[in-house]
This record gives structure tokens, sequence and C-alpha cells, in this order.
């Protein structure tokens, strides 16, 4: 007798603007799955995927989030999706907030809302680890404004002002000495989204490289475990860009990352993907936690071209199957974005552009240019040029660099229908959120 052919896994894409959304398009779509696409952008680059079985305008889960709620429950029960896969920090709020109603609807492994809001904290989850025997930067929680002056007199700078709720780095200022730290302070207080999150930490830099641990887990075990260190990055040690995000990045195999990110997994009972954000310090070597990100994250190109196909493993996961696939991975393997992330570079450092162009031509070196699926690359065209117009403009119509500005735009975030920037205001609701895409 034959063996039983298990049905064809169907799944729904969320947030199909963004590249690493496109990588679990494709991942998906090659090993047989029914894609469907959801989007609030038009031409999102997910949609012109040729996996893409079926594409959907949905509202904005960020500036319409009770109609996108809406429209999900619609389309979940109309669709009967075996997987629901998310890529925004908006949207995975969204799916947190309302998990045993989306459960009920398709795959969708989250942990409890007291969970995620902890991981969602940078305060918080500082806390957590601290209590784990994780190495954390030295971390100031502020009462009031009034207290910053006092504890400035007392701190060593540069430290780092960062939003408690906030991911990527719009919430995020580098402050070298103690006459800003109020300021930075008063400045990053004013965009909580929720006035009442307490006000933003004060954190020792840690100057060093940038890391991640990106992990598929079930009730706080592991499935599938891959690890990337960043290449050039663009961080705020350097001033925020217009353009920001690595442009490159490298798998690794670090014990004291690994252990140290489980155990905070563990700890937290997790469910369904996260990444955690690591700097690896350069005075003493080890890993300092940074923040945890509660989703797919924009280093999945270099996990899938390593071996680990996280959307594949998600999706049996989701569907209640047996979990299939390898969890060893190429360590070594370099990755350059060289549409979808790296616009400023070419700006900023034309020649470190060219060579990171250039070095995809190595044997180790992989990008995010495929020629298998090479419709939604005219998407990303078109939105580097956007963003490059975008950076032309601002340098030249300001005598402050472009780096030193305390606000960037997001790097994803292509332009609407026209072809014409968003309106100032529905820009600026956006800046609020970010996919650190790290």
């Amino acid at each position: 007798m034959a063996a039983a052919v298990a049905p064809v896994l169907r799944s729904l894409i969320l947030d199909g603007q963004y590249c690493h959304a496109l990588a679990a398009v494709r991942s998906l779509g090659r090993h047989g799955g029914i894609v469907t696409v959801a989007s609030h952008k038009p031409r999102a680059m997910g949609f012109a995927s040729r996996y893409c079985a079926q594409s959907i305008l949905a509202p904005s889960p960020i500036t319409e989030r009770a109609a996108y709620f809406d429209w999900l429950l619609e389309t979940l029960q109309r669709g009967r999706y075996d997987a629901t896969l998310c890529f925004e920090e908006a949207t995975a709020d969204i799916l947190n907030q309302h998990r045993d109603r989306v459960q009920k609807l398709t795959g969708c492994p989250s942990p409890s809302r007291e969970i995620f809001l902890t991981a969602g904290r940078k305060d918080r989850v500082a806390r957590l680890a601290r209590q784990v025997g994780i190495p954390v930067p030295a971390t100031h929680e502020l009462e009031c404004l009034e207290d910053v002056p006092a504890l400035a007199a007392r701190l060593q700078f540069p430290v780092i002002v960062k939003g408690v709720s906030s991911s990527g780095s719009q919430q995020v200022e580098l402050v070298r000495e103690p006459g800003a730290l109020v300021d930075a302070v008063r400045r990053l207080a004013a965009l909580r989204q929720d006035p009442s999150l307490p006000l933003p930490i004060v954190q020792e830099f840690i100057d060093g490289q940038g890391y991640g641990l990106t992990a598929l887990v079930r009730r706080g075990e592991p499935v599938a475990v891959f690890m990337h260190r960043r290449i050039a990055e663009h961080d705020v040690a350097q001033g925020v860009r217009l353009a920001h995000g690595a442009p490159g990045a490298q798998s690794v195999d670090e014990a004291g990352m690994r252990q140290s990110a489980l155990s905070l997994l563990q700890a937290l009972c997790w469910d369904g993907m996260a990444m955690v954000e690591f700097r690896r310090s350069s005075r003493d070597g080890r890993f300092y936690l940074i923040e945890v990100n509660p989703r797919f994250v924009g280093s999945l190109e270099l996990a899938i071209a390593a071996g680990i196909e996280f959307p594949w493993l998600y999706a049996q996961m989701a569907a209640g199957r047996p979990v299939l696939g390898p969890n060893r991975y190429r360590v070594g393997l370099r990755y350059r974005w060289l549409l979808s992330k790296n616009v400023a570079e070419a700006f900023e450092n034309p020649l470190r552009y060219l060579a990171g162009a250039l070095s995809t031509l190595l044997p180790n070196t992989r990008s995010d240019i495929s020629w298998r699926d090479p419709r939604p690359h005219w998407n990303q065209l078109r939105n580097a040029v956007w963003w490059s117009r975008e950076y032309v403009f601002r340098r030249n119509s300001s005598h402050e660099p472009v780096a030193s500005r305390p606000r960037v735009l997001h790097h994803e975030a292509p332009p609407d229908t026209t072809g014409n920037p968003p309106a100032a205001e529905a820009l600026e609701r956006e800046l609020h959120t970010s996919d650190s895409r790290w």
C-alpha cells in the first residue's frame, strides 16, 4: 500500500512588503506550499513573486489597527490557512493580543500575552535576563525627568537612551555627554505611542559588534536555531542613517550566545519565532543582551541560504505536523543585501558598496538577487530610487549632516502607488515601528 501523502500546506504571509516576507514566500513555494500574500502596500514585493498564488490588499496594521484585525478575522475564516506568518512588529502584537481567536482559525504559535509583553519591554526583559544570569548592559530606569540630571552626574559616557517598547533605531539615541541626556530622554519620551509607558531607559553603551540568535521554539524548547553576526552595520554609534540596517551578515556558531539566548527563551517559555539580539563587547568578549524580537526578522534570508528553512519549519509546526528538516547550517556563509536594505551605503561609501557587490562572486557569499524569481526586484529597484531621492533631498536641504540627525526613515517602507513619498503624517506614524530587521 502506498504511503499517504500529506495535504499541501496553505500559508498566509502577512506584511508582504518586506524582503524577509518575500524570502518566506519563496521558501514555502519551493516546498510546494500554496502561498497567499497580504500587505497594505499595493506594490508589495511579495505580490510579484512567482510563488504567490493569491495577493490580498489589507488595511495597515500600524495606522488602522481595528480595521486590520477585522480584515484578518474575515480573511482567516474564508481562507482556512494551515499557517499564518507575520513580519512586522505591529502585526505580531495584533496576532498575540487576539491569540485565542486567531489560533481557532489558523496555525500561529505565539506565547501568552503576559510573556509577549515582557519580551517586548526592554526594561522587563533586562530584569529577567539578570535573574537568569545573562549579561546585560548596566540599565537605569527613570521615574521622572527630574531624576535625569542626578543620573547624568554619575554615569560614564557615552550611553544609550531607548524607548522601553520600541524596536529598531527609531527610539534609540547615543548620548556622548552629560549635558545632552535630559534632552534625549525628553525627546524619546515624546515618541511614546502609549503615554502610560515608563520613560525611556538609559543603558551602558557596549562598544562592539551586533549578533543575533534566531529560533523556532515550542513551549520554551528550541526546534531550530540559527546565529549570525552583522557585517559593516549602520548602528547608533555611527549616527542614525536615512536607511539603516546592516548591509551584510555572516552565519556563526557561538556557544556563549547560544546558551544565553536559549536560557532566556526557556525562562520565557516562548512559543513560535523569536530573535534574541546581542552585542559582543570589544572590551571583554562577552555577549550582552540588547532585545528580543517576537517574529521573523531580516536575517531570515541568510538563515535560509545557510540551510535553516525557518518558514517551512514554522508552517509544519503551526499545522500540527512533525517538524522535518535539518537543524544544522553552514557556518561562515556571508549574505549581502544589495537591493533591499543597503540604499544609503551606495551614497555614504560607494567603494564599500561596490566591494560588497563584488564579494557576491565569491563561493562563500550570497545576495538578495534571485534569478529564479526576478520580478520582485523591479519593486525593490523602484523603492531604492525613491529612497535615493529622499536621501539626496534631505542631504541637500539642510546644513546638518544626515548621519547626525536623531530620526530616520524606515529603510523598507515603500512609496505609495503614485511613486510620491507618503504623506508626512502617515510616514511619521510608520516611523514608530521597525523591522530591525535584526
